[in-house]
C-alpha cells in the first residue's frame, strides 16, 4: 500500500477548505487536539484545561433549555506511504489511509440538577475510520433513581509474519510438499473482535439497597491460516473463525444495620461454529510419493453454558476489627463435537503395523472421517475471609484465609471411518464408540498474615508470611485417542486382555511457602522512597513438576526538587526457577531458571506555563535457560534427539521517549516526540542444535524509533486546525530471519476540532 503524499495534501487542503465553510454551525468541546493514538502528555496547561470539558460554568457551555451542552468533534485525514515489508507493518500497527473521526464528545447537563429523563449525558468516540480499534462509550444518570453506562469496543486484529518454529529449517521436496511460507509465515490471522458492557443501577443513591443489570455481548470473527499434519504430510490451511457470546447479570448492593453485602449472578453462554472447507482443492503436490489433500472438511461446533453466583459480605466491628468474607461459585458445561472428512492420495493412515496395516502409498483416499462428541463440566467454588484488626493507630495486623476447590470431569466418544484404494484393492477400516474419560480434582488452602507499622507520617514498614497447601487427583480411563487407532490405557500390571480399559489414577500434594515485606520512607519533604521483596515458592494448577523458587524485589524513588520538576526511578528483578526434581525423583527435561531486570525512569519539566518536557529511559533485560528434550534435522538426514538439550532466550531492551508541549503563541500550541526501541537480544550467540549439549538460542534483535510533530492552531472559538506528521522506522537483525522484516511508514495528517460550548 502506496499513496502519493503529494495527491494526498491536495485531498486534504480541498477537504479543509470545505470544512472550514461549514462549520459555522459546528459543535464541539475538548481543550487539547489529539488526533493520533500517542496518548497526550500530562502537561500542567492540559491538566488546566481538561475539566472545562466536563463542567458547565459561565465559562462553558452553550444554553439549551434547562440544559448545557458542551461538546466537539474531530474529523480528519491521514495519508499513509509504507517501504518494505507491508504484513509487518500491518501486524504491528494496521493504520490506514482515509478519513477519519479522530474522537468526539458530548456533554449534556442540566443547570439545576434538576433534569428531566436525564441530569447527565454524556456521549464519547474515538478512533473510526481507519484505526485498528475504535470506541464509544456513553454515560446517562439521573441520580436519585437511576445511572446506564455503557461502551462498545471493536478490534482488528492482523497478524501475518514471516516467523517458523526452526530457522534452520532447509526445505526438500523429497520429505515435505510444500515450503514454508516467506510471506505470511505458518500461522496468520485477519479477524475482528466486537465487545460490549452495558450496566444499568436503580437508585445508584440509595444506601440501602441499589439494583443492577448487565449485558456483555462479544463477537468474534475473520479467516486465518494454521499447519495441520495429516496423512504423513503438513499442509496449510485457512480457517473461518465464528464464535460468540453472551453475558447477563443482575445484583443486588446494599446494608443491612452495620452489614453491607453485595450479590450478583450471571449467565454466560458460548458457541463456537468456525470451519475449515478446502472443496475441491488439489494440493501442491511436488512429490508424489507425499499425501495430498484432493477435499478436506473441519468443524468442531462447540457450545457452553456459565452460571455463577457472587456473595460479599463486611463490617466495622468497635471500630477496630475489620471482617470480608465472600464466596463465588460457578458451575459451567460444554458440548462439542469434533467432525472431519477428507479425501486424497498418498494417505499413510497408520491403521495397523506391518503385515496387518492399511493400503499405504500410492494408494487413493476414498474417504476418511472422524467423529468425535465429548462434553465436560466444571463446578468451582472460591472462598475468602478476612479480618484486619487495627491494634494501635500505628499497628496494623490482617489475615487473609482462601480455600479454592474445582472438579473437571470431561469424556470423548471416537469414531473414525478411512477406505483406501490401490489398484482394484479396497481396505476399509473404522472403530467406533471408543470412549475416554478423565476427572481432574484440585482443592487448595492459602493463608496469608500480614501487618504495617506507621512509625510516624514519614516512615513505616509492612511484614508478612503465605502458606499453601495444594492437592490434585487426576483420573483417566478409555482409550488413548491420539492415533487413529485408539488403543486400551492400561497401567503397569493392571489389565490382563488389550480389550480392557484400565484407570490411571495421579495424586499430588505439595505446599507452598512466602515471605515478603518492605518499607515507605520519606528521608526530606521532596523525596520518596518505596521497597517491597518477596521470596518464597509458588505452585502452578495444573502443571505437575515441581513449584517455583522466586524471588522479586522492587524499589521505587520519586524526588521532585520543586513545583516546576520531578525525577521518578524504579527497580525490578525478579529470579524464577523451576527445580528439576519431585519428591527426590528427577525430572531433568522439566528445569528452567528465568532472570528478569527492569529499569525505569522519568523527568518532568514545566519551565513555564506554556513551555513542558516529559523524558524517560527504560531498560528491561531478561534470561531463560530451560532442558529440554528435542529433535534436530536437516534433510535428507535422518533427525537426531537431543535428551538435555537447553533453550536459551535472551533480552536487551533499551526504550527512550521524550515529549515536548510549547505553546508558541496564544493561537498557536506544537507537540513533538520522539521514541525509539532497540534490543540487541543474544548480541553474537549463535545456536549449536547438534553440539553437546545442543543448544537453540532465541531472542529478537531489533530497533524502532518513531518521531512525531503536530500543530494546533485555534482559528476561532469553534475551530482548531490540527496538522501532523509521524514516521515508523523498523528494523529487525538478520538473526531474526529467514529474511528481515523491515518497513518504512510515512503517516501525515490533518484534522479540525470543531467545537460547541468553548469560550474565547
Amino acid at each position: 500500500m502506496k499513496s502519493n503524499v503529494k495527491n494526498m495534501l491536495r485531498v486534504l487542503s480541498g477537504l479543509m477548505l470545505v470544512l472550514v465553510l461549514a462549520a459555522g454551525a459546528a459543535i464541539a468541546a475538548e481543550p487539547t487536539p489529539t488526533p493520533t493514538p500517542t496518548p497526550t502528555p500530562k502537561k500542567a496547561d492540559a491538566k488546566k484545561a481538561e475539566p472545562k470539558a466536563e463542567t458547565t460554568s459561565a465559562q462553558t457551555g452553550e444554553d439549551a433549555g434547562d440544559y448545557t451542552i458542551t461538546s466537539s468533534i474531530e474529523i480528519g485525514y491521514r495519508g499513509l506511504s509504507v517501504d518494505g515489508d507491508l504484513n509487518k507493518y500491518k501486524s504491528d500497527l494496521n493504520y490506514k489511509a482515509g478519513p477519519r473521526l479522530f474522537d468526539s464528545s458530548f456533554l449534556m447537563r442540566s443547570k439545576d440538577g434538576k433534569g428531566g429523563l436525564f441530569d447527565t449525558l454524556l456521549v464519547t468516540s474515538s478512533g473510526w475510520g481507519g484505526d485498528p480499534y475504535g470506541q464509544m462509550r456513553i454515560l446517562a444518570e439521573k441520580p436519585k433513581w437511576y445511572r446506564f453506562e455503557g461502551s462498545y469496543r471493536r478490534f482488528k486484529y492482523f497478524r501475518f509474519l514471516d516467523n517458523i518454529a526452526n530457522p534452520n529449517f532447509i526445505f526438500s521436496p523429497t520429505t515435505f510438499n510444500r515450503p514454508p511460507s516467506t510471506v505470511t509465515g505458518e500461522h496468520g490471522f485477519d479477524t475482528q473482535t466486537q465487545l460490549g458492557d452495558f450496566d444499568l443501577t436503580i437508585l445508584p443513591k440509595n444506601e440501602k439497597i441499589r439494583f443492577t443489570v448487565g449485558y456483555s455481548p462479544e463477537r468474534y470473527s475473520g479467516p486465518a491460516y494454521t499447519t495441520y499434519h495429516q496423512g504423513g504430510n503438513e499442509f496449510m490451511l485457512l480457517q473461518n473463525l465464528k464464535s460468540r457470546s453472551n453475558d447477563f447479570r443482575l445484583g443486588a448492593d446494599g446494608k443491612v444495620g452495620p452489614i453491607d453485602f453485595s450479590f450478583q449472578q450471571g449467565f454466560r453462554r458460548f458457541r463456537d461454529d468456525s470451519f475449515i472447507n478446502l472443496g475441491p482443492t488439489l494440493g501442491v503436490n511436488l512429490n508424489p510419493a507425499v499425501a495430498s489433500f484432493t477435499t478436506f472438511n473441519r468443524s468442531e461446533p462447540t457450545r457452553t453454558s456459565v452460571n455463577y453466583t457472587t456473595f460479599s459480605v463486611h463490617s466495622l466491628v468497635a471500630g477496630k476489627l475489620d471482617l470480608t468474607a465472600r464466596i463465588v461459585h460457578s458451575s459451567s458445561n460444554s458440548n462439542f463435537t469434533f467432525l472431519e472428512n477428507e479425501t486424497g492420495t498418498n494417505f499413510a493412515t497408520r491403521i495397523g503395523s506391518g503385515a496387518g496395516a492399511q493400503l499405504g502409498a500410492p494408494n487413493v483416499l476414498i474417504l476418511g472421517q472422524y467423529n468425535i462428541p465429548g462434553n465436560t463440566n466444571r463446578p468451582n467454588t472460591l472462598f475468602d475471609f478476612g479480618a484486619t484488626f487495627l491494634a494501635t493507630d500505628k499497628l496494623r495486623i490482617s489475615n487473609t484465609f482462601r480455600v479454592e476447590t474445582f472438579e473437571i470431569n470431561g469424556a470423548d466418544l471416537f469414531n473414525d471411518f478411512f477406505s483406501v484404494s490401490r489398484g482394484v484393492l479396497v481396505d476399509t477400516r473404522s472403530f467406533s464408540n471408543l470412549g475416554v474419560s478423565k476427572i481432574t480434582k484440585y482443592r487448595k488452602y492459602q493463608d496469608t498474615v500480614e501487618g504495617d507499622y506507621q512509625f510516624n507520617k514519614n516512615y513505616s514498614i509492612h511484614f508478612g508470611y503465605r502458606y499453601g497447601s495444594r492437592h490434585i487427583e487426576q483420573i483417566l480411563s478409555g482409550f488413548a485417542l491420539n492415533s487413529n487407532a485408539p488403543v486400551p490405557l492400561t497401567s503397569v500390571a493392571a489389565c490382563t486382555s488389550p480389550s480392557v480399559t484400565c484407570a490411571k489414577d495421579e495424586i499430588e500434594t505439595n505446599h507452598t511457602n512466602a515471605f515478603f515485606g518492605g518499607f515507605k520512607a520519606r528521608p526530606a519533604k521532596n523525596w520518596t522512597i518505596f521497597f517491597d521483596a518477596e521470596h518464597g515458592t509458588a505452585d502452578n494448577v495444573f502443571t505437575r513438576i515441581g513449584n517455583y523458587n522466586y524471588t522479586n524485589i522492587r524499589a521505587k524513588s520519586r524526588y521532585a526538587p520543586n513545583r516546576k520538576m520531578n525525577f521518578n526511578f524504579a527497580v525490578i528483578t525478579k529470579d524464577n526457577a523451576n527445580p528439576s526434581e519431585i519428591a527426590g525423583v528427577s525430572l531433568t527435561d522439566f528445569g528452567v531458571n528465568i532472570k528478569s531486570r527492569t529499569f525505569t525512569s522519568s523527568f518532568n519539566w514545566v519551565p513555564t506555563s506554556k513551555l513542558s518536557f516529559n523524558t524517560g529511559y527504560n531498560y528491561n533485560w531478561v534470561n531463560s535457560d530451560a532442558v529440554v528434550d528435542y529433535f534436530f534435522q536437516v534433510p535428507p538426514a535422518v533427525s537426531v534427539e537431543h535428551p538435555l538439550g537447553h533453550s536459551l532466550y535472551f533480552q536487551r531492551n533499551n526504550f527512550f521517549y521524550i515529549d515536548v508541549v510549547a505553546q508558541l503563541s496564544p493561537r498557536v500550541s506544537l507537540y513533538a516526540t520522539y521514541r525509539v526501541n532497540q534490543d540487541h537480544g543474544q548480541g553474537n550467540r549463535l545456536s549449536d542444535p547438534t553440539g553437546t549439549p545442543g543448544t537453540l538460542i532465541n531472542s529478537y534483535p531489533m530497533s524502532y524509533q518513531s518521531p512525531e510533530g503536530r500543530l494546533s492552531i485555534k482559528i476561532n472559538r469553534h475551530i482548531d486546525w490540527n496538522l501532523g506528521y509521524q514516521y515508523y522506522d523498523y528494523n529487525e537483525n538478520a538473526l531474526v530471519g529467514p529474511r528481515p522484516q523491515n518497513y518504512h511508514a510515512h503517516l501525515p495528517y490533518t484534522s479540525l476540532r470543531i467545537y460547541f460550548g468553548r469560550r474565547e
